[in-house]
């Protein structure tokens, strides 16, 4: 993927915060003065807010915290010899990444792989929604993880995912951080981070299951009009900006934990807590299907594979698909 370097130089000096003139930016690229401006324009592609004020010159609306692998390393609790870490600037998916990786079957045996990212121009959602986040401006990455077990008996791990990322982000004090069947996590009914699972695999085993994840550190303005839900950010919400590398280093260490457990154990053996979780629980809402068609139910926990239960009034049913949109709050 072609990435302008000299754009992410600019970014590296921009991050001070300072304005900049234009002038002095060309004289330290030895370029013109439009070419300093094609390089703002494709900071601008990256989703980054830089200023530009006549008779001031350019900096960054916000400054930012790069990810860095050995400060990562450092908040990782479980062995990270058992972790293969991979940090990119700029890629089109992280979970584009693993599938390539697996189809070219180059992954290092006996390692998990972490693919993290500043930015995605291919970010993806479920049901092909775009993941918009600009440059730095959240936690982008996939953990490709293999299970002995096959595709079949995979049900529930989004909302295992779901768990770990809960327990870090809870961990930092934030209030009203729930669960949103089956793959968002919610502050306030406003969406900020989400989960993306791809299988790839064996009926009967083994399967790979890349997970991505990404969360709302500290969103752009220019991000925010694009976002076809309502969304927030942990800076938003703590008056401050979380570290990336310290969250990123205790999520990966929960999500290990979860996932050993989950290969072992099943999805049963966390319904009940993620039931706690459910932002939704004993709420009226409706079901959206693919196909557009809905159902309307309240909302009475999960199964032991991760299936929605609504109590209709045909009796109580459950689904493995589709979005929940809330009516009212019934308890």
């Amino acid at each position: 993927m072609y990435v302008n370097l000299r754009a992410l130089r600019l970014l590296i000096l921009l991050n001070d915060g300072m304005y900049h003139s234009v002038n002095s930016l060309a004289k330290y690229f030895r370029c013109s003065l439009a070419s300093i401006y094609f390089l703002v324009i494709q900071l601008q592609k990256y989703n980054v807010d830089v200023v530009n004020i006549d008779g001031y010159g350019i900096r960054l609306n916000k400054s930012i915290v790069w990810l860095d692998a050995e400060l990562i390393t450092r908040y990782i609790s479980i062995e990270s010899e058992k972790l293969e870490l991979r940090l990119f600037d700029i890629i089109d998916s992280t979970n584009n990444y693993f599938i390539s990786q697996l189809k070219r079957n180059t992954l290092i045996k006996d390692l998990t792989s972490v693919a993290v990212a500043e930015f995605q121009t291919n970010g993806r959602g479920r049901e092909g929604r775009i993941w918009r986040c600009g440059f730095g401006n959240g936690l982008l990455f996939s953990i490709c993880w293999r299970f002995e077990k096959g595709v079949s008996n995979l049900s529930g791990l989004s909302l295992v995912v779901g768990i770990a990322i809960l327990r870090v982000l809870r961990s930092y004090t934030i209030q009203n951080i729930n669960i949103k069947w089956p793959n968002d996590i919610l502050c306030n009914f406003h969406k900020l981070a989400g989960i993306l699972i791809e299988i790839r695999g064996e009926v009967c085993g083994p399967s790979y299951a890349i997970i991505g994840i990404g969360i709302n550190f500290n969103l752009s303005k220019s991000i925010i009009p694009l976002i076809d839900q309502r969304a927030t950010d942990l800076s938003s919400l703590t008056g401050d900006l979380i570290n990336r590398n310290q969250v990123l280093g205790r999520l990966l260490s929960e999500l290990y934990n979860v996932l050993d457990e989950f290969a072992y154990y099943g999805f049963s053996y966390f319904k009940k807590e993620w039931i706690s979780y459910h932002s939704y629980e004993g709420c009226e809402v409706d079901l959206i299907f693919p196909n557009g068609l809905a159902i309307t139910g309240i909302v009475d926990g999960v199964t032991d594979d991760g299936a929605i239960c609504l109590l209709t009034l045909e009796g109580k049913k459950s689904f493995n698909v589709g979005n929940i949109a809330i009516r009212s709050r019934i308890h």
